[in-house]
């Protein structure tokens, strides 16, 4: 399927977006010495209208945090990130927001993701620095080929603003989770360029972290089990930003700068978030209780190639 993509999204999904009062929830006091791009870019996601609920039916279901702040000093905001533990099972090492699997006593997104945010870095439960801005449309763990559907994970992005980033400095990683916790500019996942003090510190180019030829944001067309896919990936202080985490963040800067990536975001027939969702949705009863070929985990090229796949959990394991 060809997806056709607008030119324009100055009003993200079709979405007006209105020019005051969506930071009325929030006492003035707390958005003093912000820029004038921070409290731009706040409104925006805070007038984004959080989606309709969903039954997701037999799909794993997962909530993130997209924890954003303005560091003293800088005028944009900045997003609060980890790298996995070594010793995770799924993803390992990875870059990840604060975020986890839904449970049932959960009331609703905005607990869970802020409930994993506590276990997962310390990020107080309760806090009156941390306000909600909105709830975004849900995205879906891309796997590679070979993969058993039910390893899809439905994951809701909520987003939040934490107006004392001094809150920051006494985040401790849950050693069982987490092995660091680092920031990266919003902006840099809009542009995929980084300047000034952004660019400091990075990890060496051509090393463990960062293995390519490109500065900032790296990228690579796929097929996995849903079709084509083009992976994000983008060079930070610490683990890359790739994967669902580099769509959750694209997304969001979209929204949040009112305007579309300067790069190009899709695979050219790559199916959007809400087809690719819908689709597993129905056809996952149909696989639940059925095995895979336990051959090798890879993802395909768009010329035929075989890419061998990072994921050993990714064949038939739930």
């Amino acid at each position: 399927m060809t997806v056709q993509l607008p030119t324009d999204s100055s009003t993200p999904n079709g979405h007006c977006i209105p020019s005051s009062g969506a930071l009325q929830h929030i006492p003035s006091k707390f958005l003093e010495g912000l820029s004038e791009e921070s409290l731009s870019c706040l409104r925006n996601l805070a007038n984004y209208p959080t989606p309709p609920t969903t039954d997701f039916g037999l799909v794993k279901q997962a909530a993130v945090l997209v924890a954003l702040f303005q560091k003293e000093g800088d005028d944009k905001l900045h997003v609060l990130l980890t790298t996995r533990a070594k010793t995770m099972r799924r993803h390992p090492s990875q870059t990840a927001l604060p975020g986890g699997k839904v449970d049932p006593e959960d009331p609703d997104v905005i607990h869970t993701a802020r409930r994993e945010a506590f276990e997962e870095v310390g990020l107080p439960l309760d806090h009156p620095n941390i306000h909600h801005l909105t709830i975004l449309e849900p995205v879906m763990t891309i796997l590679p080929l070979n993969s058993h559907m039910k390893n899809h994970i439905v994951v809701t992005p909520v987003v939040c603003f934490i107006s004392s980033p001094s809150i920051l400095n006494d985040l401790i990683p849950n050693p069982d989770e987490v092995d660091a916790i680092f920031t990266h500019p919003l902006r840099g996942c809009l542009t995929g360029i980084l300047d000034g003090t952004d660019s400091e510190g990075l990890v060496e180019v051509g090393g463990e972290w960062w293995p390519h030829e490109e500065e900032y944001h790296s990228t690579n067309d796929r097929i996995g089990t849903t079709g084509e896919y083009r992976m994000h990936r983008f060079r930070t202080t610490n683990s890359p930003i790739k994967g669902l985490t580099s769509d959750v963040l694209i997304h969001t800067s979209t929204i949040a700068y009112a305007q579309p990536t300067t790069y190009s975001r899709y695979a050219l027939n790559q199916s959007p978030f809400p087809i690719l969702i819908s689709n597993v949705v129905r056809d996952l009863p149909f696989h639940i209780d059925k095995s895979v070929n336990s051959g090798p985990v890879e993802w395909g090229g768009t010329e035929g190639e075989r890419f061998k796949s990072s994921e050993t959990w990714a064949a038939g394991n739930a």
